[in-house]
């Protein structure tokens, strides 16, 4: 990489994943903007340069912006509106107010006219709404004078211990040098030697001491194991986050009897709730890369959260882990909110890669 600092803007920037990932990709996030107070604090803790107004989207004025940071040939703008208007998750109301929020990033392509932009977004945004979202994105895009390429990305074939598939669109102004999308760096085909193989969850988490109900444990369990867990210490010698809830004697017992890899299928009639998915109770599989961490990932009775040894939900810097956020990342909040923070990143990894790539596009225009 070159040494060239490029700026850019971040909106609906959650607790920092993303933009962790463009700082590692050596872009100077100087704004950004998300709603939420928790996840404002937790930006701001992480990325002290960074100006991050923590308020409603529609409240920004964003020719003043350009004035008040010299943004006159902004580099990139990054980010994605909430997924819950969009999501494939639960009921998709096309009317919901927050696919306003969708228009507001337009807008804001609109008035800061950035040379490169990162949209992210769930993996069926595609389709949803016969395309009508996906169609009216490209459409104001290309009105806007933008080139793009887009494509559903695995976070898992990027170095991230999860399987996490995400839209992402990468456009630049017409004339521009154009960006592609970054090709998977790991894979779980061993015929493909030249791709390093995909992190497992113990791989990522083995490092971490074990917890009983209500533990709280500090100190790590080992030396880092691989390059992965040694990348995530970041040089930390104190463990954060690190603890188990104070289950009681009925969820204790549903726990125990949950077998490795196993559901809420192999529990006793006794122990099931009256209404449940396949893959609530259940034992997250040690050898292969973790479902997509939600925000109940500390939640047993949510989707595939449980220890896949040890009789709990995940800790929050398990969630960390598997999210790719160093040791070193701390968030601001309770449990639940630090936990929604995290379930809902970017994970630091995928958004690096990305800005990767578009960090290379622009050092070649400007050493060109």
């Amino acid at each position: 990489m070159s040494d060239i600092n490029f700026k850019a803007v971040e909106l609906f920037c959650g607790a920092g994943g993303l933009g962790l990932g463009l700082a590692q990709a050596q872009f100077q996030t100087v704004f950004a903007n998300d709603c939420d107070s928790d996840c404002c604090k937790s930006f701001a803790r992480n990325h002290a340069s960074v100006d991050v107004f923590c308020g409603d989207i529609h409240d920004i004025d964003f020719y003043h912006i350009c004035k008040q940071f010299s943004l006159h040939d902004l580099a990139l703008l990054a980010g994605g509106p909430p997924c819950q208007g969009f999501s494939t998750v639960g009921a998709k109301n096309e009317r919901d107010p927050r696919n306003s929020l969708f228009y507001e990033y337009l807008r804001a392509v609109a008035q800061l006219t950035p040379r490169y932009i990162l949209f992210e977004n769930v993996s069926g945004f595609r389709r949803l709404y016969e395309g009508r979202a996906f169609n009216t994105l490209t459409t104001e895009l290309e009105q806007l004078g933008y080139s793009f390429v887009h494509g559903v990305l695995n976070a898992s074939d990027y170095g991230v211990p999860q399987h996490r598939f995400r839209t992402i669109l990468i456009g630049w102004q017409k004339g521009l040098a154009p960006v592609r999308l970054p090709e998977p760096t790991h894979s779980e085909n061993d015929n493909l030697f030249e791709l390093l193989p995909k992190y497992t969850i113990m791989e990522a988490i083995s490092d971490l001491p074990p917890l009983r109900a209500g533990e709280t444990q500090s100190g790590y369990r080992m030396p880092p194991q691989n390059n992965y867990q040694e990348q995530m210490r970041d040089g930390m010698t104190v463990l954060t986050e690190h603890s188990a809830t104070c289950y009681g004697p009925k969820m204790q017992e549903i726990l125990k009897r949950i077998p490795r890899g196993g559901s809420v299928q192999d529990l006793p009639h006794r122990l099931r709730p009256k209404s449940y998915f396949a893959n609530t109770y259940a034992r997250l599989r040690p050898d292969e890369p973790s479902p997509t961490i939600t925000r109940n990932f500390g939640t047993p009775s949510s989707s595939r959260c449980i220890h896949p040894s040890q009789d709990r939900a995940l800790s929050t810097r398990e969630g960390a882990r598997l999210q790719s956020f160093p040791d070193s990342y701390t968030f601001v909040g309770g449990k639940g909110s630090k936990n929604l923070q995290i379930g809902n990143a970017v994970p630091p990894r995928l958004g690096f890669v990305v800005a990767s790539a578009i960090y290379e596009s622009l050092v070649a225009a400007a050493i060109g």
